[in-house]
């Protein structure tokens, strides 16, 4: 055997691309919150320098606000659930890989949610930091749409059940309603 037919070769290591990691319903949760929350923020910062012209476009004073009843809480609860409702409506919906669904869906759902989210930071900026006493119900009101908002990114994916998009719907309401009945009774009234 001749010595010049050997050669010392070190084998490429293996390509072990590490398999994707999806992140789980408690994260997508709290992502979907924190999108939320960033949004309503950023809509807040940007008020700011145009605060007295939002305040006139708005036509609102911060006032007392009526005595609260069950009529108004259930008519605020209802509300909330019509705005969470796109979201989990549209994870129902998804079908297969079919891209356009994914596109009418991300419009929607993000249209839907940039509305609620920027009137609420938009006011924010536009009050200041004393509306914060009329919104107790808002950490409430943003984790029942981070829920809803959650089905929907986990529908996307491929993630979510029917089991899964059910629990995500009923704890939406449930959070969405005790969001209705603080708002009803704890902010303050005349």
């Amino acid at each position: 055997m001749a010595a010049s037919d050997r050669q010392l070769v070190a084998a490429p290591p293996e390509a072990r691309s590490r398999p994707l990691r999806r992140a789980g319903l408690a994260a997508t949760t709290l992502e979907s919150y924190g999108l939320l929350w960033l949004g309503t923020l950023l809509a807040a910062v940007l008020a700011i320098p145009i605060a007295g012209q939002l305040r006139g476009a708005f036509g609102f004073r911060l006032t007392l606000a009526p005595t609260g009843t069950a009529s108004m809480a259930a008519l605020i609860a209802v509300n909330n659930i019509r705005a969470a409702a796109v979201p989990l409506l549209f994870a129902v919906i998804k079908v297969g890989p079919r891209r356009w669904l994914l596109i009418v869906g991300d419009v929607v759902v993000g249209a839907s949610l940039a509305v609620n989210v920027a009137l609420g930071g938009l006011a924010l900026g536009a009050y200041g930091l004393a509306l914060l006493r009329y919104l107790p119900q808002w950490p409430l009101e943003w984790g029942g749409l981070a829920l809803a908002l959650a089905g929907w990114r986990r529908a996307q994916r491929g993630q979510g059940d029917p089991c899964e998009l059910a629990l995500l719907a009923i704890g939406a309401a449930m959070l969405l309603c005790l969001a209705a009945l603080l708002e009803t009774y704890a902010v303050p009234q005349a």
